[in-house]
């Protein structure tokens, strides 16, 4: 991965909402195709693509995302101007210097005239891409994500598309855009419909696409992949400036390793991060960025339908923020309106909507709160959540009689009263804009953007509507053997699936833990390998399952990862065939794994012998 990409990545995150693919407006001829593939459009997601402003003079420079070239020198020039005394100044002024180029006037309008790097049909196809040798500007190409050239490869070159677009406007703006590329892909195609993947703040302008011009019934499949529809408590805060971020470090370094796509545990730096961290977060965000940015429509846009009353009152409520508050009622009384029905517009049109959200991560700004690390769950899909950390009390019954079981196996997510609960899958412990980089998720995403095969998230045992993430940095993934999630059937097989997810380190799996007793297993599983376990399923209820293990690359640091499933006569998904993951262990690995598990033992219990002589000297100095 070039610093590039990364710097672009890690800007598109921590400004809202990431990932993925995009384009804008245009039209190039085509007789019918004839083929079998719907052209697939991508709809990226906050930061995801490249702006340049044209100058006066007629002449173009790039205005986001800053380069790191640009970012070294803007910082020598504030060094040299304002010296090292107060080393937060020159700072500040680098970064009021870097985002200067997205200022936004306080009307909603753009300071400077900017634009989307490419924008007709034509050239932001991937064929078009390929012909101006422009691969550099798709978002996260040649990433391990569902990109274009992944596209490509199933519905060819010049059937998938960007949909690139100024993401700082109002969302009913770009969906009249939206409506123009739509036609003009068909045009250049030869087809009558196209298939749309939306990501993040990408779901605003295609849900009020779809609230404006559903009865068109231009879309076949419609996934949204970590929806933004009604905000996110993520954009409260940052615009609230009243209150002092509270900044969840261990969420961000797990979100970084996550979008670099790495195995490293580096979660030990959440420790050596200062307090006071939070404040100059909050102190950059309200003096240098939020003055310059903060009147892009697509920012209050983002805001939580409970929140905005107070956000614009105690923030825009300027003569001059009028028209900005105008443009955005036009989003907030559009689809934002009554979201489930936009939806259920999409389907009475032809068109097979579904949506796919991540849960089990706290909000990088706050606690509390169940979502992706960015997007909350209840904005996302709709779930009613306990607050996270928390289960719901015993008796709870799920909000909607739908005729299905719609709470989660950990017990703290209830779907019933989601936006499109029958169409709707959540995969937990994945963060935002990650869904590809489950090797689970991405097979469901491919399916729902290729395909009609699921009916409903209950039909297909391979997709359970709660599925648990098996991606590489989560070390270890487990299920259920018939269910093939965290759910267990009253009085039928206990076998659980534990499997080593990681791509390059193996795992001592030392013992397993249910409701405090312990079971040794010792046992290595390679990359990729699976073993048994079995659970005791003779009553219902929700319970706590946690693994002891240790991975190769930190042979001597024990591990605890704890998962929570439920018993239960009531599971509304489909069954899977049992009987396919093999459990022998060979003489030589079951000696080694003793070996390994000793050593590892005896290390944790020299490291609690050495703090307990460092407790009992500080008490007595």
């Amino acid at each position: 991965m070039t610093l590039k990409m990364f710097y672009k990545k890690i800007i598109s995150i921590l400004s809202a909402a990431v990932i993925i693919v995009t384009s804008a407006a245009a039209a190039f001829a085509s007789d019918n195709c004839g083929c079998s593939h719907t052209p697939v459009i991508f709809v990226s997601g906050f930061g995801a693509t490249t702006l340049i402003e044209v100058k006066p003079d007629g002449s173009e420079e790039t205005a986001f995302p800053f380069t790191p070239d640009s970012a070294v020198k803007s910082l020598f020039e504030n060094f040299a101007k304002y010296g090292t005394d107060d080393i937060l100044l020159p700072i500040a002024n680098t970064v009021a210097d870097l985002v200067e180029p997205i200022r936004m006037n306080p009307d909603g309008t753009s300071r400077y005239n900017l634009k989307p790097i490419y924008s007709s049909v034509e050239d932001t196809s991937y064929a078009g891409f390929i012909k101006n040798d422009a691969l550099k500007y798709i978002p996260y190409y040649d990433s391990e994500f569902l990109d274009m050239k992944r596209t490509a490869a199933k519905v060819g070159n010049d059937h998938v598309f960007n949909f690139l677009y100024d993401w700082r406007l109002s969302g009913d703006e770009i969906a009249d855009e939206l409506l123009g590329y739509i036609e003009g892909v068909m045009a250049a195609t030869g087809h009558d419909k196209v298939s749309i993947y939306c990501l993040s703040q990408g779901s605003v302008p295609v849900a009020q696409y779809v609230y404006k011009y559903a009865d068109k019934g231009y879309i076949e499949n419609l996934v949204f992949n970590n929806p933004i529809f009604d905000g996110s408590d993520f954009v409260t805060k940052i615009l609230n400036t009243d209150a002092q971020y509270t900044l969840t470090f261990a969420e961000i370094i797990k979100l970084v390793e996550n979008i670099l796509h790495t195995e490293i545990d580096v979660s030990a730096l959440g420790n050596l991060i200062p307090e006071s961290i939070n404040g100059i977060a909050t102190m950059g965000a309200e003096q240098v960025i939020l003055p310059i940015a903060k009147c892009g429509p697509a920012y209050l846009e983002m805001i939580p339908s409970e929140d905005y009353d107070m956000i614009s009152g105690k923030y825009f409520s300027a003569p001059e923020n009028a028209p900005l508050l105008n443009t955005v009622s036009k989003v907030r009384n559009g689809y934002m309106k009554d979201i489930p029905a936009m939806l259920r517009s999409a389907v009475l049109n032809g068109a097979d909507v579904s949506i796919v959200s991540c849960s089990g991560n706290e909000l990088v700004n706050t606690h509390g709160i169940n979502s992706d690390a960015i997007v909350d769950l209840e904005s996302s899909c709709g779930a009613y959540c306990a607050p996270m950390g928390e289960v719901f009390p015993d008796g709870y019954t799920q909000k909607k009689d739908i005729g299905k079981n719609c709470i989660s196996p950990d017990n703290c997510i209830d779907l019933s009263c989601g936006y499109l609960p029958e169409k709707t899958w959540i995969i937990n412990e994945l963060f935002h804009g990650q869904v590809e980089w489950a090797p689970n998720s991405l097979e469901l995403i491919e399916t729902l953007l290729y395909t009609h095969d699921l009916k409903d998230a209950w039909s297909d045992a391979r997709f359970p509507q709660f599925m648990q993430s098996n991606d590489p940095s989560n070390d270890l993934h487990i299920c259920f053997e018939n269910t093939n999630c965290l759910y267990a059937l009253h009085g039928k097989s206990g076998r659980m699936i534990l499997s080593n997810t990681s791509r390059k380190n193996s795992m001592l799996i030392k013992s397993v833990e249910v409701d405090n007793s312990k079971t040794p297993v010792n046992r290595i599983l390679a990359p990729g390998e699976s073993t048994i376990i079995t659970a005791d399923t003779s009553s219902c209820g929700c319970r706590k399952f946690s693994v002891n293990y240790c991975e190769s690359d930190t042979v001597l640091n024990g591990k605890v990862k704890t998962f929570s499933y439920t018993v239960t006569d009531n599971y509304s998904g489909a069954l899977t065939a049992s009987g396919s993951v093999q459990t022998e262990t060979s003489q030589i690995q079951a000696i080694t794994a003793s070996i390994w598990s000793f050593t590892n033992d005896l290390f944790e219990l020299m490291i609690n012998i050495v703090k307990n002589i460092f407790t009992c000297i500080k008490e007595v100095y």
